[in-house]
């Protein structure tokens, strides 16, 4: 069932899991991104008429970035060292994004293939600082369906 006229999801409530298994305490989801490559095709016609045309290439993968409160949990550094390892086939998941609205009913789904993680980056730390440390996660994608 999709929202009433004038609505729109909302960045409330969202879960983010991996070959099914949540990942808990996710701050944010940034730069979910997925392009194709675009070229421009150029041509004169038999009376003379210069075209100029831009048309799709082939689909690229993707990337996007989501943020978590570390808690000493060992298992996406594990996954990150899988893949470095040179394991590419365990190091590739199966992602799922489940946005919710303000009553937890899921609204949408974001399935992303053979998902890697391609880099950890943990925040800024200061002394004496009672922030939670924060770990940023980057992976890329081969393909992304909407559902």
């Amino acid at each position: 069932m999709s929202l009433a006229p004038g609505e729109s999801l909302t960045a409330y409530s969202f879960e983010f899991s991996v070959d099914g298994t949540k990942i808990p305490d996710i701050i944010e989801v940034n730069n979910i991104e997925q392009k194709v490559n675009l070229f421009e095709n150029k041509a004169m016609t038999s009376t003379g008429v210069y075209q100029m045309m831009h048309m799709l290439g082939p689909r690229q993968s993707g990337q996007l970035t989501v943020t978590v409160l570390s808690t000493g949990d060992p298992s996406v550094t594990q996954w990150f060292l899988t893949g470095l390892s040179g394991d590419f086939k365990g190091a590739r998941k199966t992602g799922t994004l489940v946005y919710k609205d303000t009553m937890g009913v899921p609204r949408q789904t974001i399935e992303f293939t053979n998902l890697m993680l391609t880099g950890v980056s943990y925040g800024a730390l200061k002394a004496g600082e009672s922030a939670g440390i924060s770990m940023t996660i980057s992976m890329a994608f081969t393909e992304m369906k909407v559902s």
